[in-house]
């Protein structure tokens, strides 16, 4: 029997195949206004949870859209509560509908993502013996009322997991980014996965290729963690590495498979827009790296630091009984919150 926390790590889908382990501020608008990105199918999904919550729950659940408290997310564990109501507070129907919204926001393979970082933490509190570490105490909070028009963001938050994506006009922006995996292969439904491998796969792929002269030009200082990785974080490092395009032309197709990785989190039709819009600013964009090119490895780390764009991978090893951990984020200087 399924107990309440396996039901939140599994219910009610597991992860697909392809994740089985087998060995300018208005052009910004205009490149985040999408279709199948609008509100429409989110709102119908955030409104069908608010549905079914108590009037208690719908207060704990729902921020004015302009609250300060949308910046006050954090990645690290912790025994207090975050903004909204806990995945454990839920009743069962109540927590597939909340499901729901992060399906309807997120592409395929960024909702698997999802439900992996989710169903890990479950291991890592049961490895660690850290009984507040667990699937439960991950969080959705509304800020605004979802509907067609007006501004709303969903928000859903918890120790490797911060997702906000916001609707406005038309427009969508899905950061800031937080995902993070410890362990980073875990055991779901009888298979083997890794939630993030799309992400280590693309870094891999990039470093690795690298000439060494090229290599050694993207070399930065050592980084122990991800440097702009919580809610309110503004203040962004002095650019470092090499620009993107005088990288070999190969090359530059790898950096933008990483940033695939990373804005692939959110819907196609966002995703693809924003990996365009990125792309049109490599001239200007810089890559950097240090420690190893093993994402596997302690201390292994990539940046991305573009006009707008900003990505990290950090590997920051091992907490408790773990080896690998993973620390990443995804911003726009420009657009996070359509601020």
């Amino acid at each position: 029997m399924l107990n309440r926390r396996n039901f939140i790590a599994l219910a009610p889908a597991t992860l697909a195949a392809s994740q089985v382990v087998l060995s300018g501020c208005a052009e910004a608008q205009t490149a985040m206004t999408t279709a199948a990105g609008s509100p429409d199918r989110v709102a119908a999904a955030a409104g069908a949870f608010l549905d079914l919550l108590s009037p208690e729950q719908r207060e704990q659940v729902l921020y004015d859209s302009g609250d300060p408290a949308l910046r006050n997310w954090i990645y690290f564990p912790s025994r207090g509560d975050r903004n909204g109501i806990a995945f454990e507070d839920l009743t069962e129907e109540q927590l597939n509908a909340a499901f729901a919204v992060a399906e309807a926001m997120l592409s395929d393979s960024g909702y698997r993502q999802f439900r992996g970082i989710i169903a890990a933490e479950d291991e890592l509190g049961i490895r660690n013996g850290e009984a507040h570490v667990n699937s439960g105490r991950y969080f959705i909070a509304l800020f605004g009322r979802p509907g067609a028009s007006g501004r709303f963001t969903v928000q859903i938050n918890g120790h490797h997991l911060a997702l906000n994506t916001t609707y406005a006009d038309g427009m969508v922006s899905p950061s800031p980014a937080f995902t993070g995996v410890d362990p980073v292969e875990i055991d779901m439904g009888g298979e083997t996965v890794q939630p993030m491998r799309a992400k280590t796969d693309a870094c891999s792929a990039l470093l690795t290729r690298l000439s060494e002269e090229a290599r050694a030009a993207a070399e930065i200082g050592a980084m122990g963690d991800v440097a702009v990785g919580t809610g309110s974080s503004n203040r962004y490092p002095e650019p470092a590495g090499t620009l993107v395009t005088d990288l070999a032309a190969e090359d530059q197709e790898r950096v933008a498979a990483v940033v695939r990785a990373w804005v692939g989190d959110a819907t196609d039709e966002v995703a693809e827009q924003l990996v365009q819009l990125y792309r049109a600013d490599f001239g200007q964009t810089r890559m950097g790296w240090s420690g190893t090119t093993d994402p596997y490895a302690r201390g292994a780390y990539l940046r991305l630091d573009g006009p707008r764009l900003w990505i990290e991978f950090s590997n920051v090893g091992r907490f408790g009984n773990g080896d690998n951990h993973f620390h990443t984020i995804y911003r726009d200087k420009q657009a996070d919150y359509l601020a």
